[in-house]
């Protein structure tokens, strides 16, 4: 698998009355107002983070994004919830339980359940653990685009 993973989400915004409506297509029932596109952005990022967040919670499936349609924007999930993420994903893909990660990594189950859970994930715990999962760490930043 050569894959980037990449947890920017594409949202719809509509106006709504006096504010702005967002919505998700890939994260079923997350959506958020806004009484202004500024307010409307910033409250995407909160309720895709607690989306994703309560799916780790859970042990779920993460969706993975889908492209982006015409008329959506991007909302990328906030890094402290990405990373513990991506990680969930990874191993999912690669069909892996968190115990056998563990002992890839030289750490107890409850060491590595941590991490995925986002408590305790340093950046260099979050390498080993993506190398045991046979991923590398890319870090990039990206140019915020004007609406």
């Amino acid at each position: 698998m050569n894959e980037v993973i990449d947890l920017t989400y594409g949202a719809r915004i509509e106006p709504d009355g006096d504010g702005y409506l967002v919505t998700f297509r890939d994260i079923e029932n997350a959506f958020t107002y806004g009484d202004t596109l500024d307010e409307a952005i910033f409250n995407a990022q909160e309720v895709l983070d607690l989306m994703l967040l309560d799916g780790l919670e859970k042990d779920e499936e993460i969706p993975e994004p889908s492209p982006f349609k015409n008329g959506e924007i991007a909302i990328a999930a906030s890094p402290e919830v990405a990373a513990p993420a991506l990680l969930h994903i990874m191993r999912t893909l690669n069909h892996r339980s968190m115990a056998d990660v563990a002992r890839t990594m030289g750490v107890t189950y409850q060491s590595y359940q941590r991490m995925e859970s986002g408590k305790n994930l340093t950046m260099k715990s979050f390498k080993k653990a993506a190398l045991a999962l046979g991923s590398i760490v890319e870090i990039r930043l990206r140019k915020i685009q004007a609406l």
